[in-house]
């Protein structure tokens, strides 16, 4: 064989042996355990519970209970459905927006005629509000008032269309959402 071909065999072997670490020389080597404790992750919870309540705002004011299971709206009415929201926010850099999701509960007869309404009560220590979004830039226990409002305005007998009545408007869709955010 050529020496060019026994050194290009010699070269491929040596490099076999390198890969699979054969042949391979092992100098001093000493492994310590790095004793740095546990890094736990916090967490984000938005917990809503049936401790709503039906009031007739139609006067204003605080109002009167209502129960939608038994009593019905007519124009001139409003009624509101309060209830409080809990944060449960934990982490060192924790930051989060709750926000409101769509109010379209509405069936079409009643899509001009009757006003949902949002408001959202953001002044406890540690919250901010920017319309519907509530925001919270450290970790801890919110408690959130939230009240929807269902508005029939009073009309007359020609604005109010009979297809109107007997409607059923689902509050049962609407939706709050939690979300972490990093400014």
């Amino acid at each position: 064989m050529k020496k060019i071909t026994k050194a290009t065999i010699a070269a491929a072997a040596a490099g076999v042996l390198l890969v699979t670490g054969a042949g391979t020389v092992a100098l001093w080597q000493q492994l310590e355990t790095v004793e740095a404790g546990t890094v736990d992750t916090g967490h984000l919870k938005l917990t809503v519970d049936d401790n709503g309540v039906w009031t007739d705002v139609s006067g204003g004011g605080d109002g009167v209970p209502f129960d939608p299971a038994t009593e019905q709206i007519v124009p001139g009415d409003s009624v509101a459905y309060t209830q409080t929201v809990r944060i449960d926010a934990e982490g060192k850099n924790i930051q989060g927006a709750l926000s409101v999701g769509s109010l379209k509960a509405l069936p079409e007869a009643l899509q001009d005629e009757v006003e949902l309404g949002l408001e959202i009560d953001g002044t406890a220590d540690g919250l901010s509000q920017s319309g519907n979004v509530i925001s919270f830039a450290e970790e801890g226990v919110y408690q959130v008032p939230v009240k929807i409002t269902v508005t029939f305005p009073a009309g007359t007998a020609a604005s109010t269309p009979n297809d109107t009545m007997d409607q059923p408007i689902d509050l049962n869709a609407l939706t709050l959402t939690l979300d972490q955010v990093r400014s």
